[in-house]
Formats: C-alpha cells, sequence, structure tokens
C-alpha cells in the first residue's frame, strides 16, 4: 500500500506541475501579444469574454417532477428491487471484481498500481451505496409508514438557480485595468509567466 501511495503522490505532483507549465506558457503568449500587437490581443479578449447564462441552461433542471405517487403504488415491487439488486450488486463487487486484473488490461504496467488505487475506491464506493439500497428496501418492506416520515426530510426544492444567482454576474475590472495600460500589464505578465515556465521546466527536469 506504500508503493501504491508514493506512486499516487508523485503522478499527482508530476500533473500539478505540467498544468502549471500549460498555465504560464498561455500567459506567455498573452503577455507577449499584449506587448507586440496589444489591438488584436485585446480584440481576442473581446471575443473570448461572452457571458454564458448557466441559470438559462440549468432551467429544465430546476423543475420538479412528481414521483411519489407511482413510488407509493408500487411500494413493495420497489422495495423487492432495492434489496434483491443491492444484494446482488454487493456480492459481485465483494467476490468477483479484480481491480488489479482490471487494470493490466486497461492501462500500461507502470500505471497498474494507480488505476488499481482507483478502481478500488470505486468499487467500495459501490459496495457501500449497494448496502445503503438494501437498507432502504427492508425499511420500505417492513417499516411503510416511515418513507413518509423520511420524505417529510428528504422532499426538499433547493434551487440551485438561486443560491448561485450571483455567480452568473460578470466582472471585469481586471479586464478594464489591462485595456487601460496593455504594455504594461503584458510586461508584468510576461516576466511573471517566463518565471513560472523556467519553475516548471526546472522541477521536471530536476525531479522526474
Amino acid at each position: 500500500m506504500g508503493a501504491y501511495n508514493n506512486l499516487l503522490w508523485h503522478m499527482l505532483v508530476q500533473v500539478l506541475i505540467v498544468v502549471f507549465l500549460v498555465v504560464a506558457v498561455l500567459g506567455l503568449g498573452v503577455g507577449l501579444g499584449l506587448i507586440v500587437s496589444r489591438e488584436k490581443t485585446t480584440q481576442l479578449f473581446h471575443v473570448l469574454n461572452r457571458w454564458i447564462s448557466t441559470r438559462h441552461a440549468l432551467k429544465a433542471v430546476e423543475i420538479p417532477r412528481e414521483t411519489e405517487r407511482m413510488a407509493h403504488q408500487y411500494q413493495r415491487w420497489l422495495a423487492a428491487c432495492f434489496v434483491l439488486g443491492g444484494l446482488f450488486a454487493a456480492f459481485v463487487l465483494a467476490t468477483s471484481v479484480d481491480v488489479t486484473a482490471i487494470s493490466r488490461v486497461l492501462v500500461e504496467r507502470r500505471f497498474v498500481p494507480f488505476l488499481a488505487v482507483v478502481l478500488d475506491s470505486a468499487r467500495w464506493f459501490l459496495i457501500v451505496g449497494s448496502a445503503a439500497g438494501v437498507a432502504i428496501g427492508v425499511m420500505l418492506l417492513f417499516y411503510p409508514n416511515a418513507e413518509v416520515t423520511l420524505e417529510k426530510f428528504a422532499n426538499q426544492w433547493i434551487s440551485s438557480r438561486r443560491v448561485a444567482r450571483t455567480g452568473d454576474d460578470m466582472h471585469m475590472t481586471l479586464d478594464a485595468l489591462v485595456d487601460a495600460h496593455p504594455t504594461p500589464a503584458g510586461w508584468v505578465i510576461s516576466c511573471t509567466s517566463a518565471a513560472g515556465v523556467l519553475c516548471a521546466v526546472f522541477m521536471l527536469v530536476r525531479y522526474y
């Protein structure tokens, strides 16, 4: 398990360094663009700064839909499906799934321990979910009135559109500052991004 943790940690650090390098290279390109051709770069910013409302996109998902009548009508059948399906899924996941063998089929040998950890975590997550399904099914079979009590607490409509309403507001303070001073902003972005590129390359070469 210690070897798995070490490999997982090294791969995570390597991915973070590569992501940092990509972001730094993009920042360097933006900074040089502001210095060399500020008009074209600012026009590109204006094209990319498009407002896409997530509230409109999620409107259909936010509409409550009635399913309680059908669930109450076929409560016994639904409970039996929960119990049998949960037991079968938990048994198969616990006894018949070899995450190491699956990892060897899907990836190269050096990535097998990492993928095995990921698949094993997902397997146990599904086992716990199956056990929860069995518990819910047993409750519906032997304590049918408990469903009504559970629904009073669980059936609450929480609007994500209302919670994230201010998240759709565009904040253009930094863009306005760059538009007002494109050349100094370009130099600042270029210098900091170049330092980031050198740091990321040094870390990749030094440690990997």
